[in-house]
């Protein structure tokens, strides 16, 4: 049922709620760690925030690899590893800086997981994200799916619940890895921070995109980072900074959470560049 209830959160990173019946049964089948999680944290600015990534995606239960992609003259990365944990599932891969479509090309080259998962090393799943995505491949027999996210602080607190109506995060697509060896981003630099908006594009009339209308991902909006000059980043930075003021900030959060609920849908509306 699209309509069902939603526990959602706000100042906190708990899970939004706990996984269903069929997820649940989803988690136990044989075979279903086929994901690979592609997370980019090439600059320090992710260095605080990647933790919190990590510990999220490595207690996915759908997660078999981890492709952790760094600068290559990053020099705390190990000591940062530490404090994670040893799983073997982590790999870190080294590159040059270049732009996010050229990073994430790379790191496909390495998947051979029938699935890839991105994810920004300043963002966090939420809990099951990719059981709850791949239940709803399953049974929309669906090449890409995304999902639907909260927005938080830079202190990582659940401040308003956005629309996503027309293109979802790259934090929350799950692909099939043919897909995205077969279109892969577009990489010169002058793509660098839309290179999801032209995927989209590029693809539009040749991979359907499905939405899992659930809250799978809480978007981190820093005082800077790589997006800080697109539209869009601005206008998140502005939701944020209205709804963390004392009083009005409860306010925001049900607002949006009841806008959030009223366009809750299994498709995408068209976008238009």
């Amino acid at each position: 049922m699209l309509f069902r209830a939603v526990i959602w959160e706000w100042g906190t990173f708990r899970t939004a709620r706990s996984l269903s019946r069929n997820e649940k049964k989803f988690r136990v089948r044989g075979g279903i760690a086929d994901v690979t999680a592609v997370v980019t944290a090439m600059t320090d600015g992710e260095r605080p925030h990647l933790p919190a990534c990590l510990n999220a995606i490595i207690a996915d239960p759908g997660i078999a690899r981890v492709l952790l992609c760094v600068q290559d003259s990053n020099t705390w990365i190990d000591e940062m590893l530490k404090s994670v944990g040893p799983d073997s599932r982590i790999e870190v891969l080294r590159m040059s800086m270049d732009p996010a479509g050229a990073v994430r090309n790379e790191a496909v080259k390495h998947v051979e997981t029938e699935w890839i998962a991105f994810c920004d090393g300043d963002d966090v799943w939420c809990e099951g994200k990719t059981a709850i995505q791949r239940h709803h491949a399953d049974e929309q027999n669906a090449d890409f799916v995304g999902g639907d996210h909260y927005l938080t602080d830079e202190a990582g607190r659940v401040r308003a619940v956005a629309l996503a109506k027309y293109l979802p995060m790259t934090s929350t697509w799950m692909v099939r890895t043919s897909i995205m060896q077969q279109y892969p981003f577009k990489w010169e630099k002058k793509f660098n921070g839309i290179e999801d908006h032209q995927w989209w594009f590029d693809t539009m009339n040749v991979i359907k995109k499905d939405r899992c209308p659930r809250l799978l991902l809480k978007y981190r909006v820093r005082g800077f980072s790589l997006s800080s000059f697109e539209p869009s980043k601005a206008r998140k930075a502005r939701v944020v900074s209205f709804a963390s003021k004392p009083v009005i900030g409860w306010a925001v959060f049900i607002l949006t959470g009841c806008l959030w609920l009223v366009n809750r849908s299994k498709s995408y509306r068209p976008l238009l560049k």
